[in-house]
């Protein structure tokens, strides 16, 4: 009788098991996903644009790993690629900037209070005025 009891005691937590699979551990699952969204007028150039450039800032705080690292622009995106980086606190920007007839689209990530800096940039045109948005993505994927 006693065997029975338990038996019938163990086929909840079985069932329970079946269904919702393995736990998934902190470690295997996305531990980060940075955005940095900037937004403004653009027009075709050489005529004035206002403001001369368009830049967002962010501080934040890495933590050490590989990261998919994009840049996208009302021209495109540039073509993404992974960075490594240290545990610790990072300025990030992402500006546009009227040039010679096209737009520079630059992010860049520097570790606070150094000199070395990672950075992505692309260009683009328009040949009217309009209202644009343009962003920066940090996805952490991997280890260092």
């Amino acid at each position: 009788m006693l065997r029975r009891l338990t038996w019938f005691l163990a086929l909840p937590a079985l069932a329970l098991t079946l269904l919702t699979g393995p736990a998934v551990t902190p470690a295997s699952a996305v531990t980060e996903h940075e955005f940095l969204n900037g937004h403004g007028q653009i027009g075709p150039l050489p005529a004035p644009v206002t403001p001369p450039e368009n830049c967002t800032y962010r501080t934040l705080h890495l933590d050490a790993g590989t990261y998919s690292w994009t840049l996208n622009s009302p021209g495109g995106s540039a073509p993404g690629g992974d960075i490594r980086v240290q545990d610790g606190d990072y300025d990030w920007s992402l500006c546009v900037y009227p040039l010679s007839l096209v737009y520079s689209v630059t992010t860049k990530l520097k570790p606070v209070g150094q000199a070395g800096y990672f950075v992505k940039e692309t260009t683009f045109s328009t040949s009217f005025v309009h209202t644009a948005t343009w962003g920066s993505t940090l996805y952490r994927w991997g280890p260092l």
